[in-house]
């Protein structure tokens, strides 16, 4: 199941887990043209295309709003911000959340409150829409003979839904515990390291993220006198990564990344943006081949509480 642009309704699936690849990547595509440039002149490749994006999970609003800030904040990026200017996102509430999935510990799922455009909460036989920002008002109001007054029983009825769906989570991890058993310093440096051994280095668990931001730039000449700037998602876990002139290599060590991507995620994260660097959408369980994604870790820390159906 992926996002794609949608031709007939029967090909919609709504009731699924968090899509891989996330919707990040209508908003920080894996490549993306920045300018051309010849001897004349630059043109700017700024993509402006208008975009609703339907389906999307509440972990994934959550986790585009946090792009938002890092990409709108101090050092404003204007190409991320030109597609979400320009892109309007349709949540669903998690009814029946994936055994990955711990959102709900982090306050990004099942279903939200606030940061969606529009939400849609299945109540078995008819959906309860929520509006949350003036793009979404505006499409309701364009739309406004398919939709009817909400009675005080279709939020009864929503508020059970929710009770039912965090019934239904299987995992509990608390990054926050995480967070103080590191800064506690009682993590020793052998812990990592085995993590390291584990790392295949494939960038799954960091390409899948719906928060990770790294990126590479490069010119890429068309001929003699033409060429492009372009950007591909790039990761800090990679050990080309940071090289620098004079073959100088700042983190060559993979248990240097390894350490420094939990601490980024853990305790960098939390500082700049008083929020965890993750969202709890399971998208680096289904993907490491190694078995070290971050709800993995916790538990092994012994600084998660993880419960399963039936213990």
């Amino acid at each position: 199941i992926v996002f794609k642009a949608v031709e007939n309704i029967h090909e919609m699936v709504l009731d699924c887990p968090a899509l891989i690849p996330s919707p990040k990547e209508f908003l920080f595509p894996q490549k993306e043209d920045m300018f051309k440039f010849s001897k004349e002149k630059v043109e700017n490749l700024r993509d402006k295309k208008k975009r609703l994006i339907f389906g999307v999970r509440s972990c994934d609003i959550s986790a585009i709003g946090l792009l938002d800030r890092f990409y709108g904040g101090k050092f404003i990026d204007d190409y991320y911000m030109s597609r979400r200017k320009n892109t309007v996102f349709i949540s669903i509430g998690c009814n029946n959340p994936d055994p990955t999935c711990f959102c709900m510990g982090l306050g990004s799922g099942p279903f939200l409150s606030s940061g969606f455009d529009i939400q849609f909460s299945d109540l078995g036989n008819r959906y309860l829409v929520e509006i949350g920002s003036k793009n979404g008002l505006d499409i309701i109001k364009n739309f406004s003979h398919l939709f009817s007054r909400p009675q005080k029983s279709d939020y009864d009825d929503q508020y059970e839904v929710m009770l039912s769906s965090q019934s239904r989570f299987e995992k509990r991890i608390n990054l926050e515990n995480a967070k103080q058993k590191i800064l506690s310093g009682k993590i020793d440096d052998s812990f990592w390291e085995g993590v390291a051994l584990r790392c295949f280095e494939c960038g799954g668990c960091v390409y899948e993220c719906p928060l990770c931001t790294c990126f590479n730039v490069i010119d890429r000449k068309n001929s003699s006198t033409e060429g492009v700037r372009l950007r591909n998602w790039d990761t800090c876990m990679f050990r080309g990564f940071t090289k620098m002139a004079g073959n100088v290599w700042p983190a060559e060590k993979k248990v240097m990344r390894i350490k420094r991507w939990y601490f980024h995620k853990l305790l960098y994260y939390p500082e700049q943006f008083n929020r965890f660097g993750c969202v709890g959408c399971g998208r680096c369980t289904v993907t490491c081949p190694g078995r070290i994604d971050i709800a993995t870790i916790a538990f092994r820390l012994g600084i998660g509480d993880r419960r399963r159906k039936g213990r």
